[in-house]
C-alpha cells in the first residue's frame, strides 16, 4: 500500500494505491534467473491460491521448484510504503515456515552451487532448527549465502550460532547489522557477528545511497563499493534484488567484489520504479555498469 505518511498510534491514513504481487524469495529467484543463471526454489509451497500463483510465475520465470507441495498456503506480507520510498512490513507465516530437513537433504547439489538462506525463513523454532542445521551440514563445494533480513529480532540466537560457522557470505543492511549485533552482544557479552563466522568468510553490508561495504575475510580492510545514482520510487525488494544479483555474479564466475558492484547496479534499477517487479535483466544491469546511468526500466 502506498501512503502519504505513517499514521500515528491509533491513527489512520488512506492508501493512494494498493496492489498484490509476490515478493521476498520470489524476487530473489526471479532476479537471479533474469541474469541467465539456473535458479531453483527449495522453500515449501502449498496447495492454496497464493502458492499456485507463485509456482506458476516461478516456472514462467525459468525457476525450478524442488520441494513437494504442502497442504495450506504461503504467508502474506503487508507493506506500507511512504512517498520517499521507505516502508514498514507486517508478515504472516505460512507453509514456508514448515521446511523439512529430510526433503532438503534429498536435493541434489552440484559443485559451484550457491545456496541462499534468508533469516526471514528462520523466525519460528521449527524452521530455525531445520534450516540452520541443514545449512550447517552443506558440503564444502557449495557457497552458502546467509541474509540477515528485517526479521532479525525474531530469529532464535541458536540458529545464528548454528548457521554462521558454515556461512561463506553474510549479507545485511545497516539496520539489520546493528540489530543483530545488539542481539548477539546481549546473548554473549562482547560477541559480534564476526565472532560466530569463520575467519575466511565474507560480510556484505548494504549502506543505502552509499552502496555496500565488503569485507572479504576477518583481517581484510573494508572495501566501499559505490552505489549508482537513481531516483528512489520504492525500496520494496531492493535487498532481495541486491542478494540475487550478487549470487548471480558469483555463479557467472565473477569475484565477490565485482558481484557486489553488479548487485549495486541491480538495486539501483529496482528502486527506480514502484515494486520490485519486474526484476532487472542482465542487459539492463550490464548497461548500468557500462554507462553508470540508471533509468526507470518500466519506461
Amino acid at each position: 500500500m502506498h501512503i502519504a505518511y505513517m499514521p500515528e498510534r491509533g491513527g489512520s491514513v488512506h492508501a493512494d494505491a494498493a496492489s498484490s504481487r509476490p515478493g521476498g524469495g520470489f524476487t530473489t529467484l526471479c532476479a537471479a534467473a533474469a541474469m541467465g543463471v539456473p535458479a531453483a526454489a527449495a522453500s515449501p509451497l502449498g496447495t492454496g491460491p497464493n502458492s499456485f500463483a507463485v509456482r506458476q510465475q516461478l516456472v514462467e520465470a525459468g525457476v525450478d521448484v524442488l520441494t513437494p507441495e504442502l497442504v495450506g498456503d504461503i504467508g502474506v506480507v503487508i507493506q506500507l510504503i511512504v512517498e520517499d520510498g521507505s516502508m514498514r512490513s507486517v508478515v504472516t507465516a505460512g507453509v514456508e515456515s514448515e521446511p523439512s530437513r529430510d526433503t532438503l537433504e534429498h536435493i541434489k547439489l552440484r559443485e559451484g552451487d550457491v545456496i541462499h538462506v534468508a533469516a526471514s525463513d528462520m523466525t519460528s523454532a521449527h524452521s530455525a532448527s531445520e534450516l540452520s542445521e541443514w545449512a550447517s551440514s552443506l558440503p564444502p563445494f557449495v557457497t552458502l549465502v546467509v541474509s540477515v533480513s528485517p526479521a532479525v529480532a525474531q530469529v532464535p540466537v541458536e540458529a545464528w550460532e548454528t548457521i554462521f560457522p558454515r556461512a561463506d557470505i553474510v549479507t545485511m543492511n545497516s539496520r539489520e547489522a546493528a540489530a543483530l549485533g545488539s542481539t548477539l552482544d546481549a546473548h554473549r557479552h562482547g560477541s559480534t557477528i564476526r565472532s560466530y563466522m569463520r575467519a575466511d568468510a565474507a560480510t556484505v553490508r548494504r549502506v543505502g545511497e552509499r552502496g555496500c561495504e565488503l569485507q572479504l575475510h576477518a583481517d581484510a580492510p573494508v572495501i566501499s563499493i559505490p552505489a549508482f545514482d537513481a531516483r528512489i520510487a520504492d525500496t520494496a525488494g531492493v535487498g532481495d534484488t541486491h542478494i540475487a544479483e550478487m549470487c548471480a555474479g558469483l555463479l557467472l564466475g565473477y569475484d565477490l567484489e565485482t558481484a557486489c558492484l553488479m548487485a549495486n547496479a541491480g538495486a539501483a534499477l529496482a528502486i527506480s520504479h514502484e515494486s520490485a517487479l519486474p526484476v532487472p535483466t542482465r542487459d539492463q544491469v550490464e548497461n548500468v555498469l557500462e554507462t553508470g546511468v540508471v533509468t526507470n526500466i518500466l519506461r
